[in-house]
């Protein structure tokens, strides 16, 4: 797993839903926001093809921001822990796709998108209700082709 620092995914996410502020431990105020997400897949640089819908829901803290996944009934929870030396751990979800059409790679971003690659296929979860604009022949498959 990786998480790539600064990198736009090339498409336009839809605003969030409600935000809704919550105290957290030891009088820590956090806060909780849910969006509208879609998982969509490319097959061999095919159009993009909507494969679930969503919410997820992102959970702001001092140095946490916890995302909770429900995509069509399947339950999925990832988290970006920050140390107070500003080091940042990241806790991943495991792969969402079930593929196993080779060698895999998935990349987590802080805004809750994750992209996974399985040899020709790959898998972008968007906040919001569109698969990315980005024509997915244009998308960096670290997995495809074969070395």
């Amino acid at each position: 797993m990786s998480a790539k620092d600064g990198a736009s995914p090339g498409f336009i996410a839809v605003a969030a839903a409600a935000s809704i502020a919550a105290y957290g431990g030891e009088g820590e105020a956090s806060t909780s926001r849910q969006q509208p997400a879609v998982a969509c897949t490319s097959e061999g640089g095919s159009p993009w093809i909507v494969k679930a819908r969503g919410t997820l829901t992102r959970t702001k803290s001092k140095n946490e921001i916890i995302y909770d996944l429900d995509l069509e009934g399947q339950r999925y929870s990832w988290r970006f822990i920050t140390s107070p030396e500003g080091s940042t751990t990241i806790v991943g979800p495991g792969f969402l796709s079930q593929s196993d059409a080779g060698p895999r790679a998935q990349q987590l971003y802080v805004t809750g998108e994750i992209h996974e690659y399985a040899g020709p296929t790959i898998l972008s979860l968007a906040v919001g209700s569109r698969c990315p604009t980005r024509d997915p022949k244009r998308w960096t498959n670290p997995t495809w082709p074969p070395k």
